[in-house]
């Protein structure tokens, strides 16, 4: 089983294998991510990942905050627009209560979203992501092929995350930018999240987490195990692994 144990090392493997056209490898990718935007309620098209978790149905969600691409505004969603990725703070990551009782308790009180960011323990103990751009030029010394490498990575606009949760799982994130060729036209700006799981290299779909909880207010769960499910990028078929905490 190869291991990848950097974002270089599988941006490197991505290249070896995918590195002659970066239009082919877009469309690839945007296969292997499938439809998004209506997988649970408040589902959004640019939530590349989310945990779901034993303690309830609520879930984090981890969503990429895209600028257009020609006036850096922020914008709502990729959907139909030529993006980046916001270089300040890459991802969005928040709550979406989906727990029953917990969501009629919302509505109750007059809320129409369900979504809450993640509040200062959340992030620093247990889901907070943190992103910055990935070092191309670094990355590429180890290649036979520096410049193209270069070239092929960049229009990835790459950045790695750190999630507390995983906080040794190397990751790399992915913009596929909207594409027009003889194969066709794709509007929207994309994201996509490249992990290892099970030994393969794979698009990251969601996590989910099983944890025991304390007995006490003031004490944190603790983990009993995490579990990654995605998509192989070369073969499209499912991957799975489960980790100790």
């Amino acid at each position: 089983m190869v291991e990848y144990k950097s974002a270089a090392a599988i941006a490197q493997a991505l290249f070896t294998t995918h590195g002659k056209d970066s239009t082919t490898f877009n469309r690839l990718l945007r296969d292997r991510i499938g439809k998004r935007g209506d997988r649970f309620t408040e589902d959004h098209p640019d939530t590349f990942l989310y945990i779901e978790r034993s303690k309830n149905a609520n879930v984090v969600a981890y969503t990429a905050r895209f600028v257009d691409a020609e006036t850096k505004k922020p914008v709502p969603s990729g959907v139909g627009r030529d993006c980046i990725i916001k270089h300040d703070g890459p991802v969005h990551a928040y709550f979406i209560t989906l727990d029953p009782q917990q969501m009629e308790k919302l509505r109750a009180k007059g809320r129409t979203s369900l979504i809450d960011d993640l509040n200062f323990v959340q992030r620093k103990m247990a889901y907070g992501c943190s992103g910055k751009s990935f070092d191309v030029a670094s990355a590429s010394r180890e290649c036979d092929n520096p410049a193209d490498f270069k070239r092929w990575m960049s229009a990835f606009d790459p950045y790695t995350l750190s999630y507390v949760a995983l906080a040794k799982y190397p990751t790399l994130l992915l913009t596929l930018k909207p594409v027009k060729d003889s194969n066709g036209e794709e509007n929207d700006t994309a994201v996509a999240l490249i992990a290892v799981i099970g030994g393969e290299l794979s698009v990251v779909k969601k996590i989910y987490v099983s944890s025991t909880e304390p007995k006490h207010f003031y004490e944190l769960p603790t983990v009993n195990y995490i579990e990654v499910f995605g998509v192989s990028v070369d073969k499209g078929s499912d991957t799975y692994e489960k980790k100790a905490p």
